[in-house]
């Protein structure tokens, strides 16, 4: 059977109908691109488009907006053509990488699926590089045809074809491609084990690609067979995808434990921690005093604790010192908080935030939004005034979040925090 028939039968047991196809303008990505098109002669109602990255690292980077550009117009397929740029901050491959995935997610439709070229060599390298890291099942099972990252589905319909097969394919239908000259430099790893290594063992052993393939795959199933095995225990402590409840959490053997996290953080597409990063996070934060606050930098995301519960969250900005003066009806609040909302009516001034309310009196004085606040304030008409860090306390707000709900303020004097409390006796007109 050739490479075309296995490629439509892959496709056909999908159920979907909308692809994004990832073009670099390589050859994997021109071949994925051209099974696309004849698969759509047999299928018109499938709905094709292409989108290609510009990470601005190569001085061809221009030439290649150009050459796929001609490949998709001569294929009549849509192109969507964007402009990143990569934060080296975190190594070229790996903002390369975040800055690529994060462009196509604000392009991508919900019923579209990202398509992808990643062939068998991939994996075999993807496996390698897990393997270096010293990573777990989750790490060693690579990638799968079908799966999530960044919130986007995610499809691999050429896993099971070498880049030679890919190649020749190439040559079969006369496509030309683009060759990107940083996959000639041994610096980055992954082209280190292309360029050097692999090589060695595919000359050694003709099936290597295919016995890595097996090994990954067994990794996944196993992993597939610990999550099943832990679901109902999973479940007791995760009722609430950003949270993961510690309750007789450290009774747990330590695997189960780590098991247990990693389930946590793979369903909210984290990054896997390695070994030590899962013992610093049970050490510092699970394990840390009662009263303390801790928390844990993972990637883009932080793990904190509030008494007995995790809860994964973004790396907020500090807004303690941010004051914005409330003068239209909508006012922009910083750091994806959303708007506020002020509606006049004859007797009070109404703000909303979210699903949040509060109603207050009119007044003359200047109209502030701040999102800091410390002392002591009336919470309650027949109790003394009580530090703010009492009332959070009280209400369960946990510390990062006391920082980011506002506190509106006429003139000076702190009237209201919306959603959760407002000042008794002490209403400014």
């Amino acid at each position: 059977m050739d490479l075309f028939s296995i490629f439509e039968q892959q496709l056909k047991k999908n159920p979907a109908q909308d692809y994004l196809i990832a073009l670099s303008g390589g050859l994997d990505s021109t071949a994925l691109l051209a099974l696309f098109k004849k698969y759509r002669e047999n299928q018109p109602h499938f709905n094709l488009r292409a989108i290609h990255i510009h990470h601005g690292l190569s001085p061809n980077a221009d030439s290649w907006v150009k050459h796929c550009q001609s490949l998709c117009d001569q294929f009549s397929i849509p192109l969507v053509i964007e402009y990143v740029q990569v934060d080296r901050t975190k190594g070229i491959e790996a903002g390369a990488r975040e800055a690529r995935y994060q462009a196509i997610r604000t392009h991508i439709q919900p019923n579209e699926i990202l398509t992808t070229a990643h062939h068998l060599n991939d994996q075999t390298e993807t496996f390698f590089l897990a393997l270096k890291r010293g990573n777990g099942l989750q790490g060693l099972s690579a990638m799968q045809p079908q799966s999530e990252l960044f919130g986007m589905r995610i499809c691999r319909p050429l896993l099971n074809f070498t880049r030679e097969q890919l190649e020749n394919y190439a040559h079969s239908e006369n496509l030309t491609w683009v060759h990107d000259e940083s996959n000639d430099d041994n610096r980055y790893e992954r082209n280190f084990l292309r360029n050097k290594i692999l090589p060695k063992l595919r000359e050694r052993w003709g099936h290597f690609d295919q016995t890595v393939q097996r090994s990954a795959q067994h990794c996944f199933e196993q992993q597939q067979l610990i999550n099943e095995l832990l679901q109902d225990c999973f479940l007791e402590h995760c009722q609430t995808p950003t949270e993961f409840q510690l309750h007789e959490f450290l009774q747990y053997s330590y695997p189960k434990q780590t098991a247990l996290l990693r389930m946590w953080l793979a369903q909210n597409q984290c990054e896997m921690p390695s070994k030590r990063q899962i013992e610093q996070l049970i050490q510092d934060v699970i394990t840390a005093k009662k009263e303390a606050n801790p928390q844990f930098h993972l990637g883009q995301k932080v793990i904190r604790r509030y008494q007995s519960c995790l809860y994964l969250t973004d790396n907020f900005a500090d807004l303690s010192g941010i004051s914005l003066n409330m003068q239209d009806s909508c006012l922009p609040l910083p750091d994806k908080l959303g708007k506020l909302y002020l509606i006049r009516t004859t007797e009070n001034l109404i703000f909303s935030w979210q699903q949040y309310s509060v109603e207050l009196p009119h007044t003359d004085l200047p109209i502030q939004i701040r999102f800091g606040y410390s002392g002591k304030i009336k919470h309650h008409p027949k109790r003394p005034k009580e530090d703010i860090k009492k009332i959070w306390q009280e209400l369960q707000v946990p510390p990062w979040q006391r920082n980011r709900i506002p506190l509106i303020f006429y003139g000076d004097e702190l009237q209201s925090a919306v959603g959760f409390f407002h000042i008794s006796g002490n209403i400014t007109k």
